[in-house]
Formats: C-alpha cells, sequence, structure tokens
C-alpha cells in the first residue's frame, strides 16, 4: 500500500515528530512504500493565491502544487497528522488541503452536485491536543475535526473509508501515557493500513 504521510509540526522534536515516526516504522514494517510530507521543513506555502485560484479553472497549477497532487493520487492511504490549534490543525496544513486538494484533481461538481474524485483511497486525519477528551467533547473539538477536516477533506472527494484519531492532553500526561500513545499508534496503523 502506497502511504503519503502529510506532516505539520514547527518542532522536530515534538510528541508529533514521534508520532510520524511511528507511523514510517509502522508502515515500513507492513512492506509498503511511504513518502513523508514535513511541510514545515519543506517550507510550504500555505497560501491560495489568485494565480492557484485561476490555474484550478484551467488546468494550469504551480509546479509545487502539480508534485503534491502527483503524490496524493499516488497514495492509497493519505494521513495528515498534525497538532489541533483553535479547533483545527496548522494553518500549514490547512493551506495545504486549500492548495492541494483542489477542484479539477479533488473534486468536481456535476449536474447532481460535487463529486469526489479521489475514490478508493484510504484516509487517516491523526491529531493531538492539549485539552483532555471532556473538554474536547465539551466544546465541541472533536465534532468540527470530524466534519471539517475528515469528512469535508476525506469525504467529500470521494475516498473510500476515512477515519480521524486524537491524542488527549498530550502536554500533561506522564510519560508512561504517552509511551501508550504511541503504542495505540502502532495498533492504529497496523488496524487501518
Amino acid at each position: 500500500m502506497n502511504t503519503l504521510l502529510v506532516y505539520a509540526h514547527p518542532n522536530p522534536l515534538s510528541f508529533n515528530a514521534a508520532l510520524a515516526k511511528v507511523v514510517q516504522e509502522e508502515i515500513s514494517k507492513l512492506g509498503g512504500p511511504i513518502k513523508v510530507k514535513d511541510l514545515y521543513a519543506m517550507n510550504f506555502n500555505p497560501v491560495l493565491s489568485e494565480k492557484d485560484f485561476q490555474g484550478y479553472h484551467t488546468g494550469q497549477v504551480g509546479e509545487d502544487v502539480k508534485q503534491e497532487q502527483a503524490d496524493v493520487a499516488w497514495a492509497d492511504l493519505v494521513i495528515l497528522l498534525g497538532p489541533v490549534w483553535w479547533h483545527s490543525v496548522p494553518a500549514i496544513m490547512k493551506g495545504y488541503i486549500d492548495r492541494v486538494f483542489s477542484i479539477g484533481f479533488a473534486y468536481k461538481y456535476t449536474r447532481q452536485g460535487p463529486e469526489g474524485l479521489l475514490k478508493g483511497k484510504k484516509g487517516l486525519l491523526i491529531t493531538t491536543s492539549g485539552s483532555d477528551q471532556k473538554a474536547a467533547e465539551k466544546t465541541g473539538m472533536l465534532t468540527t475535526l470530524q466534519n471539517s477536516l475528515a469528512g469535508a477533506t476525506f469525504g467529500f472527494t470521494g475516498f473510500q473509508e476515512y477515519k480521524h484519531h486524537n491524542f488527549f492532553a498530550v502536554p500533561t500526561v506522564s510519560d508512561e501515557e504517552r509511551k501508550q500513545m504511541l503504542t495505540d499508534m502502532r495498533e492504529l496503523i497496523k488496524n487501518f493500513a
């Protein structure tokens, strides 16, 4: 299974970085190739420009977007991994979605309504939060992530199957609990990939 990991965290020593490493290890154990997009290390431009917008409608996307779209097309499994900031992912990842999952590539409009063009793929949204599960549910954070990211990105664009998993209270739990989260990440990849 070809896997694309799109990762967004500015600190290379973060818990998100540890999760990204676990994903890479588990996909390698399963024998599938993996491409990793570390958006901060790539200095990915998240700004959807007027040129980008016009290009989507004329089929003339920029080279950076064209390469990312080729990698999404190549993948059987797309994993988006990052922290939750203000009930969403970092702006750099949201910008990746805006620029790469574009009209004409990821979806189109028909007389029957929108149609996803990325059929047959699996998607996994992995997030980490400072809030615990109770607070995340009370504030609506989990519902927001499920609807506006997992559903709107993967579901809207035609993915066959997708899932969201959040690791809660990462900065305040014990080291043992974080180790268990890494083990849980391994199991999630084994069972979903």
